[in-house]
């Protein structure tokens, strides 16, 4: 490719066929006829047609009206090489369903479990992984543009939509939005004092201790096991509902603290299952995503294991999975889906996952993994609503761009819209919504069918591949103009940088600390076992973690 003129060069990959049961049965170029053949024998449907793929990434997007963000993206430091600064490369993810799982009681008083069912959380109990993969999550969050509210992977962009949230929490999904507002020590106290049960001086050295109008998980439940005990239940209610979100849909970054914003929402529960849960807890994980996508950020706050246990369902080749035996598709059971999945410690770090991303295709990819779901949940075309979700920010909500999902072939979407303020009333008339973006396409004849002209336009707006190939015989690729960040401005005939000793020692041990990982997983060995100390010591040395 010549990054200049930014013409593409391109390779076609051969068509792949899958049988009823969901396994490819060959991927080789079987012939019109004997496709004809087989597919009329064993009802074959093809996976994927010759898809054309740019061979060489300039290391941006070659039009840059989409992505107006990329100069500060991760995706776009990783290219060159640099990595997030701190003591480990990936994320700090803010999962807490390990603790969680201490406080969730075998069972509630009579009055607080039909709170909690009239809320629509109460699901959220048994939900959570006890822990989460930060290097397989890192991974997605590299693949993450706020722009678009999506992944932007090597065939197309996804996204976790309303209907994977409500498949895999069982929370509502239609209501009303809520957008909350922050308090002070003062306000948080004079709250709990009036919602909790509370003592105001009890609840002013609480806040004091928090530094803000936060309240500490652990204070929250000690607060519910008191109050259930002298029978004020209506406060034990909202004090176990609050530390309930708090660790899930709406967890931060701090580990310890939920914040008293979400407090007025349970102030009368019989009225509380009147929101959007659903929608609250995208719009967290949306904002966080937005967040971490920035190359500064170090953490992850917002639902991982609504994150996690979406890959898991989508891309079931990925990571190490673990399956909890329960089956969540029984009618009536009434069990969300990601009590399908349990934690299984991985091995794999963020640097082995990049290429593997970056090689994934659409026959990696299950693209509806819900169906089997559907007569425990039918699917509720709120879902497919486009526009602008809100919550504790306004976020782009846009299933347009991953309709593949939903069923139907892929086209090129318009530009995100700007922000309006009209977005309630949109929400409620969600149908407008639905036939302006299903009016260009129809069902897809196979999982992963898109327009063809599609993936050309989408190779020229986005850059979907991190790891940049191995440097050839000429050096480098030159540092296209465009990614320029607006206050590191690139001289327009100045010479790219001559590589410096520490660069090169960083590329090489990047080169060994990979061929190490690579190592690693294909012997599938943890670093407590016996025999393997020098070869974790060395992965160490390469990583810059020992001195």
């Amino acid at each position: 490719m010549n990054i200049h003129t930014g013409t593409l060069s391109f390779m076609y990959s051969v068509a792949r066929i899958r049988g009823r049961d969901g396994r490819i049965r060959r991927s080789e170029d079987l012939g019109h006829e004997e496709f004809l053949r087989r597919q009329a024998e064993e009802e074959l449907v093809p996976e994927v047609p010759p898809v054309v793929q740019p061979v060489v990434w300039p290391g941006g997007p070659i039009d840059t009206s989409l992505l107006t963000r990329y100069h500060e993206h991760v995706a776009r430091h990783v290219w060159f090489g640099e990595e997030r600064r701190g003591p480990r490369i990936e994320l700090k993810i803010a999962s807490l369903g390990g603790k969680l799982a201490e406080w969730v009681p075998d069972q509630h008083p009579r009055y607080v479990e039909g709170w909690m069912t009239a809320s629509g959380l109460r699901s959220l109990e048994r939900t959570s992984l006890n822990k989460v993969d930060p290097n397989l999550i890192s991974a997605f969050v590299e693949r993450w543009h706020p722009e678009t509210s999506s992944f932007h992977m090597s065939f197309g962009e996804m996204t976790i939509t309303l209907d994977d949230v409500t498949c895999l929490l069982h929370i509502p999904i239609r209501g009303d939005f809520y957008t909350p507002s922050s308090f002070t020590e003062e306000e948080a106290a004079a709250l709990a004092a009036e919602l909790l049960g509370v003592n105001l001086q009890c609840a002013a050295r609480e806040t004091r201790k928090q530094r803000g109008g936060y309240f500490s998980q652990q204070w929250l439940f000690d607060n519910y096991i008191r109050q259930c005990e002298v029978e004020n239940y209506d406060c034990a209610a909202r004090s176990y509902l609050l530390l309930l979100v708090g660790c899930t849909i709406c967890t931060d970054k701090s580990f310890t603290r939920v914040d008293a914003k979400y407090l007025p929402m349970f102030r009368v529960l019989s009225t509380c299952g009147r929101f959007a849960w659903g929608a609250i807890a995208l719009v967290e994980l949306y904002d966080t995503l937005n967040d971490a996508s920035i190359f500064t950020t170090k953490g992850l706050a917002g639902y991982a294991t609504l994150l996690q246990c979406w890959i898991h369902e989508y891309f079931p080749t990925l990571g190490r999975r673990a399956e909890s035996g329960l089956d969540c598709d029984i009618p009536g059971a009434s069990l969300p889906r990601a009590r399908r999945w349990r934690y299984r410690q991985g091995n794999v770090k963020l640097p082995t996952y990049r290429p593997v991303l970056d090689a994934l295709t659409p026959d990696d990819v299950i693209w509806r993994p819900f169906q089997d779901h559907r007569a425990a949940l039918p699917f509720d075309l709120v879902s497919m609503y486009s526009g602008y979700l809100r919550g504790c920010t306004v976020v782009r909500y846009l299933p347009e761009r991953c309709i593949r999902q939903f069923g139907y072939v892929q086209y090129i979407p318009p530009p995100p819209a700007p922000a309006i303020d009209v977005i309630d009333s949109d929400w409620i008339g969600y149908d407008i919504a639905v036939d302006r973006i299903v009016q260009p396409t129809r069902p897809a004849t196979y999982a992963a069918e898109a327009a063809a002209d599609y993936l050309l336009w989408y190779y020229m707006v986005s850059h979907p591949i991190v790891c940049r190939p191995v440097d050839g015989p000429h050096g480098a690729q030159p540092v296209p103009h465009y990614m320029a960040a607006q206050d590191d401005p690139i001289e327009e005939d100045a010479p790219a940088p001559a590589e410096d000793d520490l660069q090169r020692e960083r590329r090489w041990r990047g080169m060994i600390g990979s061929a190490l990982e690579r190592f690693v997983s294909r012997l599938d060995v943890d670093r407590d076992e016996e025999g393997f100390e020098d070869l974790f010591l060395a992965l160490d040395v390469a990583r810059g973690e020992h001195p």
